[in-house]
């Protein structure tokens, strides 16, 4: 059974329509990329996906259930979780309170065990603070921890983003443009943090991307939108000499 499957997914805006019978397919430990111009739809599929868009038709199935018309919240519960292409943190928390509000989504005690401080209460924040602890150090972010999370490096911002997400304990990581506004060195850093973080949570990695030097060296296979449509969908080498995408997307200087 797939991970994730996406079914026809439509999404329209008034007459516009900004995504048309979308099909996808992801199995455990992919990495896919999503690539095509600016206002291909790339982003709307993204917000499809994670609930921030209900699809005018269409069916979203994450481990075999639909998804699709359920709250963030709900399908993040299930075991998806995104990063923004503008990052999106608590900018005036410490990173420290940035991941660790992200497990509060995990909790299982109930408000009364809030209120009165009862020992369920008790054994789950101590879980979330050492499971805090251990991803700040995992992202070499431990000694920033009790900084503001906006007076950070953009790459540092960038990879409390996805530790952030992490903490959600996902199956599946979706990131919205990762290497955004990022220099050669900082993608670079990029490019092997994301492939380290894949084989190190056992990640299924579906990511938008602009930079071609970063999603043919990391995706092992890439789709292609134009104006809301797939136009292509293979390996990078065969996306790279695909006329459709060059005359679409990559232009002659990518060949």
């Amino acid at each position: 059974m797939s991970l994730l499957e996406v079914r026809d997914l439509t999404m329209q805006f008034g007459g516009l329509t900004a995504v048309d019978r979308f099909n996808l397919t992801l199995n455990e430990g992919d990495i896919v990329g999503l690539i095509g111009p600016n206002g291909a739809g790339k982003t709307t599929v993204f917000n499809c996906l994670t609930g921030m868009y209900a699809p005018t038709s269409g069916e979203i199935l994450l481990s075999g259930k639909r998804v699709d018309g359920l709250h963030p919240y709900e399908i993040t519960r299930m075991g998806m979780a995104r990063t923004f292409q503008n990052i999106r943190l608590f900018k005036q928390l410490t990173v420290y309170d940035n991941i660790r509000i992200s497990f509060h989504n995990q909790s299982k005690y109930n408000l009364a065990a809030a209120v009165f401080r009862l020992p369920r209460f008790a054994k789950e924040e101590r879980e979330i603070l050492e499971k805090t602890e251990e991803l700040l150090e995992i992202f070499g972010l431990y000694e920033h921890r009790n900084e503001i999370a906006s007076s950070l490096p953009y790459g540092e911002q960038r990879q409390l983003e996805i530790a952030r997400a992490l903490a959600t304990n996902p199956q599946i990581l979706l990131l919205d443009e990762p290497a955004a506004g990022m220099n050669p060195q900082e993608t670079e850093a990029l490019t092997n943090l994301i492939r380290w973080v894949k084989e190190r949570f056992d990640l299924t990695i579906f990511l938008i991307e602009h930079d071609m030097r970063l999603v043919m060296r990391l995706c092992e296979r890439l789709v292609v939108l134009d104006y809301g449509v797939t136009i292509a969908e293979g390996t990078p080498e065969e996306i790279q000499n695909n006329p459709k995408v060059i005359e679409a997307y990559l232009g002659e200087e990518a060949i």
